[in-house]
């Protein structure tokens, strides 16, 4: 079990000891830690105290593909599960894919189904926009509720040997570098699996502005990625951007074009009818708004991120830039 972790004194604890507790018993958790300073370090230290399964692993990159990379550096066993500080594994997750992955050779990775939990109500919304087709797309392993092949997965658990076959996590990637991996997986022939009864959590953070640059940051390093790969990885990706476009070179045209009022007027109505229809089940109208206009936010933020990368990468060329590339806590 491998666990990227920085400043999360709030969640590390059960997020360890949830797996610790887990059916599947031979493991070893991996903590990677970022140099954190808030205080994550000393609980930390009392887990390696109570399980000597429990190994903390420095981080001084500080970032994301170097946590995974020297976790599956550092990893002993014959697999290697990514886990997130602020995921909570139930019991069996475990078990259930390593079971589903030994018995199917032509699949090199799995994940689960999990659902998000929030601290207030920010992130109450925040997590339903990210649950909900309409905020990510219905190809999303977010929105599926039965087992089927996908482009990537969340809490991924991976055959040790695909590291050697296809190689580790890209290091330039302060985002999308599992998506970018997964990518690798497929192209090398081989299949990638939801299993909707392997079950966990994730905590949401209730910070409107930090979901805003951490789907920046996504629209941003997905275009890294396709300069990568000569290609556009998934369809769904480019649905912001062109969102945005509309919008940024239709609103002043239509000053000039009075018949672009009434296309722009059809694509918000449109938008705010499927915000509205796809939001979730149970909401009222006034919730249902909430989450379309916190989806509103993260599409804003994927596409203009998406955009910035398309003159970045492709028009300039050019390597990412260092303020794009802090990691929100």
């Amino acid at each position: 079990m491998v666990i990227p972790c920085r400043n999360e004194v709030r969640a590390i604890d059960a997020t360890v000891r949830a797996i610790l507790d887990s059916t599947h018993t031979n493991l070893e958790v991996l903590v990677i830690d970022g140099m954190s300073d808030d205080g994550t370090r000393a609980v930390l230290e009392r887990l390696t105290q109570h399980d000597p399964r429990v190994r903390i692993v420095d981080n001084p990159h500080r970032l994301t593909p170097y946590a995974f990379n020297l976790g599956v550096l550092h990893a002993r066993g014959d697999y290697v599960q990514i886990v997130g500080s602020r995921n909570v594994l139930d019991k069996n997750y475990i078990s259930i894919l390593l079971k589903r992955l030994q018995q199917r050779p032509d699949v090199a990775c799995m994940g689960g189904d999990y659902q998000h939990v929030f601290d207030g109500p920010q992130s109450r919304y925040i997590s339903l926009s990210m649950e909900s087709k309409f905020g990510v797309g219905s190809g999303n392993y977010r929105t599926m509720s039965g087992d089927c092949y996908v482009d990537t997965v969340g809490i991924p658990l991976y055959r040790r040997g695909i590291f050697t076959e296809i190689g580790t996590f890209d290091q330039n990637l302060t985002r999308n570098q599992d998506d970018e991996f997964n990518y690798r997986v497929r192209e090398a022939g081989y299949k990638i699996m939801y299993v909707h009864a392997a079950k966990a959590t994730y905590l949401v953070r209730g910070s409107i502005a930090k979901a805003f640059h951490q789907f920046f940051q996504y629209g941003y390093f997905k275009v890294f990625v396709n300069r990568k790969h000569r290609a556009v990885t998934t369809i769904r990706q480019v649905v912001p951007a062109a969102f945005v476009a509309v919008w940024a070179v239709g609103f002043p045209l239509s000053f000039f074009v009075p018949a672009l009022r009434l296309v722009l007027s059809a694509v918000a109505v449109t938008y705010l009818l499927l915000g509205i229809n796809f939001a979730g089940h149970g909401l009222s109208l006034k919730e249902r708004l909430m989450v379309v206009g916190h989806c509103l936010v993260l599409h804003v933020a994927y596409g203009l991120g998406y955009w910035q990368g398309i003159y970045d990468f492709l028009l300039l060329n050019r390597e990412p830039r260092p303020e794009f590339q802090r990691q929100t806590t």
